[in-house]
């Protein structure tokens, strides 16, 4: 008997399935084929500038997570960069503004408060007989100018005569009668605020041979000197435009 016998009687049963697996697997395949083709020519028309990376590369989120935790990490430390140089400008500002401040104060162009003595100088009331000179009387620029000189020297850090404030400048001179503060007419009693170490202060001006003692031979009540807890001196209000000098660009 021979056994292939049978096989040959019904050969469909083999061949209908398999060609029919066949056409369908080539049937898929063709599909695939074409949509990637489709897909290629389609973004290979597009403009570039509004191709999305993401559609070319792998659509993995793990690694799309990975980049934008990495560019928020950039963006952190260009900010903590950002805010470093401002807090340095801000320091640096400061400083300048103190600089600034500091020169104000030294040139008397700001109004300054603080501790300090009062020294009024007025003419005396004796009469012209009780004086061996009758002139010796009357309070003269020059004292009002050595008095402030002796404060200055002291550690003055601010004086005003007669409510005028003392700048690195500033002119006294006398006018027949009349006494000049930067071209500014006072007249006795003449009142000098200095704001400074008190002690200090009052050491200075009281000290034997000095302007004040000077005065009080003539007459006790020319000079008097007092403590100020609290003085208030405006600032200067003179010209501080020069016509001559200039800062150099260039160091010599």
């Amino acid at each position: 008997m021979n056994p292939f016998a049978q096989r040959k009687k019904n050969p469909s049963r083999w061949v209908i399935p398999v060609t029919i697996v066949a056409l369908l697997s080539g049937f898929l395949i063709s599909i695939a084929f074409t949509a990637t083709q489709a897909v290629d020519s389609r973004m290979g028309n597009l403009p570039p500038e509004i191709i999305n990376p993401a559609l070319l590369g792998s659509l993995d989120l793990a690694d799309e997570v990975a980049k934008l935790r990495s560019e928020v990490s950039k963006l952190r430390e260009e900010k903590g960069r950002l805010e470093s140089t401002l807090a340095n400008q801000g320091n640096a500002s400061s400083e300048l503004n103190k600089s600034l401040q500091d020169v104000k104060k030294f040139a008397g162009l700001t109004d300054l408060e603080g501790p300090g003595l009062i020294v009024t100088l007025d003419d005396s009331k004796k009469s012209a007989d009780e004086m061996l000179i009758a002139n010796d009387g009357v309070v003269h620029f020059i004292d009002v100018l050595k008095t402030v000189n002796e404060l200055f020297n002291a550690g003055a850090e601010a004086i005003s005569v007669n409510g005028l404030r003392v700048g690195p400048g500033t002119d006294f001179r006398c006018v027949g009668t009349t006494i000049l503060v930067d071209s500014q007419k006072i007249a006795p009693p003449v009142v000098i605020q200095a704001i400074g170490d008190q002690k200090t202060l009052m050491g200075a001006i009281n000290m034997p041979g000095g302007i004040l003692e000077d005065l009080r031979s003539i007459d006790p009540a020319m000079a008097k000197v007092e403590p100020a807890d609290k003085l208030y001196l405006p600032a200067f209000d003179g010209t501080t435009t020069g016509q001559f000098g200039k800062v150099p660009e260039v160091k010599p």
